[in-house]
């Protein structure tokens, strides 16, 4: 987070205090696998209250958007001192840059309206960190394939926001989505709205019962429509690819060009090992369960329905399969 917060929730760069453990983590992870590179998301959050309050970009004085430029470039700066190997502007989701993109922005300035001025800031704060780490270092964006909301940005959008930022000379763009405060359920007594309780959130996080590579197609269709524009901007694809196979065939049919993965690295951290060595039977799968997105959204611990309890490392993957119910957290059933 490029912003100060106060939370023990949002692990934060908006401070030059902060860049030393920044630096230890970066140190801990080349210590454990030195060919491993290593990047940070950098994002700029709306800020939300436990009355239901939530901020919208409309809330945004003028002058205060400089500021969430200023903030960005530090944050770069800072990630730079600590040793990281790229950045990523994280324009997807609930996020305020993905929400000044987005057509649910109902701002009346030249920053909301049509795309272009809704593109204004987000495009200002990518250039700007440009210029602050160079053009040698890569800087990535992420965002919005989807909103899969009513009032949001539709793939007919996200293609026009990829091409302008292939011009403006971005090193990839991973492609996510949904996860967005207008569906939101209404929130429980004394907890803050949460953009992934409700449809698009259900679409950030495929469960179950989505099939596998749900938003491939998100990302097939931004990689196309950058190619035509005459660009060769890598295009990450991410959600629900869950075994190597699945990883292997969107690369191999030209659908991008990387693989994004979060919860399968959560349920087994070795995934990409494991693939890499042809021991794609020894990875335990993730189920799509959410067990882990859900403790997130409660600001509980997060943890991995798949792991006995207590685990520090992956379980052996047979035997999650069969896992005694004395071994999962009381509330899991099998």
């Amino acid at each position: 987070m490029v912003l100060p917060s106060r939370s023990s929730f949002n692990l934060r760069i908006s401070d030059d205090s902060l860049t030393d453990g920044l630096k230890g983590l970066v140190d801990a992870v080349r210590s454990a696998n030195p060919e491993t590179k290593i990047g940070i998301q950098i994002m700029h959050f709306l800020k939300i209250a436990r009355s239901g309050w939530r901020q919208k970009v409309e809330d945004f004085k003028p002058e205060e958007l400089p500021v969430i430029v200023a903030q960005h470039v530090q944050a770069a700066r800072r990630a730079v001192a600590a040793g990281f190997d790229f950045i990523e502007v994280h324009m997807a989701h609930a996020y305020t840059l993905a929400s000044f993109i987005s057509r649910s922005n109902g701002r009346t300035d030249e920053y909301g309206g049509k795309l272009g001025n809704r593109m204004r800031l987000p495009a200002q704060v990518f250039e700007a960190v440009r210029a602050e780490v160079g053009d040698d270092y890569p800087v990535g964006i992420r965002i919005n394939g989807e909103d899969f909301t009513a009032s949001g940005s539709t793939l007919l959008q996200s293609t026009r926001v990829a091409q302008r930022f292939a011009r403006l000379g971005v090193d990839y763009i991973s492609v996510s989505a949904g996860s967005r405060f207008e569906d939101a359920a209404p929130p429980q007594p004394n907890m803050p709205p949460d953009p992934m309780s409700g449809y698009s959130g259900h679409r950030m996080s495929p469960w179950w019962w989505f099939p596998d590579m749900t938003h491939v197609h998100l990302a097939q269709a931004i990689r196309e429509q950058v190619r035509r524009s005459g660009f060769n901007v890598p295009v990450v694809a991410a959600g629900k690819i869950r075994t190597p196979h699945e990883a292997e065939q969107i690369l191999a049919q030209g659908k991008a060009d990387l693989i994004g993965l979060c919860r399968p690295l959560l349920c087994d951290p070795d995934w990409p090992i494991k693939a890499r060595a042809e021991k794609s039977r020894e990875i335990v799968h993730c189920t799509s369960c959410n067990w882990c997105l859900e403790a997130d959204s409660r600001y509980e611990k997060v943890t991995c329905s798949r792991w006995p309890e207590g685990a520090v490392v992956a379980p052996d993957p047979f035997a999650a399969a069969i896992a005694r119910p004395s071994e999962l957290p009381a509330d899991v059933s099998l």
